[in-house]
């Protein structure tokens, strides 16, 4: 049974493609290539991980490709493509021989206009995704839920994963019952997975607590069940917030003691079906 880290970014650093990296994020102000992860994810026991876009440009996307086709611990590619396109079908062809890409994300966090995901144009892309058997990362914040519930009714036969819990805000607690009601509602819908990943940064990445994520946990558990939620370590995001196994212990520790039946699924076999590796 192979074990997935199922999120985590590739970089060469520079400011003009990673402007959203400040002064005060210097540990991550640098490159990040499969040589730094390899090691990591032996030490951690994984097998391998998945790689998912950090630009959106069809560049990265065929730079995971290589990445991916010259490691062979790099499972599946969740890349970039235009969504909006009107020859998206003509441009998704190009990767048809290409079995690494599992799936797309575009950064919705990212848009200003919280609709952006429900626009015609937009929805037909994800519908063309899912005819195509490809697989789509959620990157939203919670704020944006609402629109995402309209989103999933939308595609129906598209295999979606929440990326980062849909980033609640862990460090003042603000708005939970909020997030929580509405990932109660996502996780009704059986095609949509969750990530727990990129947790660490969401709450005070210099003071968190393990005890700061239990009630989001005990909500993405109830909410989506053992089969549909896969860890995620973020790396190297998550190095604001401490080392790659102070990430990981946060999920192993509650799954040990909530769910251990559950733990090949949580750290390997959720990732592998839904990624289809």
């Amino acid at each position: 049974m192979l074990k997935i880290d199922s999120h985590q970014h590739f970089w060469v650093f520079t400011e003009q493609d990673y402007g959203w990296i400040g002064e005060e994020e210097q540990v991550i102000k640098q490159d990040f290539l499969p040589e730094q992860l390899s090691g990591l994810l032996t030490e951690n026991n994984f097998d391998g991980c998945i790689a998912v876009q950090a630009r959106q440009t069809i560049e990265e996307t065929n730079w995971l490709v290589e990445l991916a086709e010259n490691n062979n611990f790099v499972k599946g590619v969740v890349g970039w493509i235009n969504l909006k396109a009107d020859d998206l079908t003509q441009q998704l062809s190009q990767y048809q021989n290409t079995p690494c890409i599992k799936g797309f994300r575009h950064v919705l966090q990212g848009e200003t206009d919280p609709n952006f995901m429900l626009e015609s144009k937009f929805v037909r892309g994800l519908n063309t995704l899912a005819q195509l058997g490809y697989r789509y990362d959620l990157l939203i914040f919670a704020h944006q839920l609402p629109q995402a519930l309209q989103l999933v009714k939308l595609v129906p036969n598209l295999n979606i994963v929440v990326d980062h819990i849909a980033k609640p805000t862990i460090k003042s607690g603000l708005a939970f019952d909020e997030w929580q009601t509405a990932m109660l509602a996502l996780g009704q819908y059986e095609n949509v997975y969750c990530k727990v990943s990129g947790m660490v940064t969401e709450a005070d990445p210099k003071n968190w607590q393990k005890s700061d994520f239990t009630p989001y946990l005990d909500t993405v558990f109830h909410a989506f069940g053992e089969n549909r939620i896969m860890f995620g370590s973020d790396w190297p995001v998550c190095l604001l917030g401490g080392s790659y196994v102070d990430i990981k212990q946060i999920v192993v520790e509650y799954v040990e003691s909530h769910c251990p039946e559950a733990f090949d699924k949580i750290f390997g076999t959720n990732a592998v079906e839904f990624y289809q590796l």
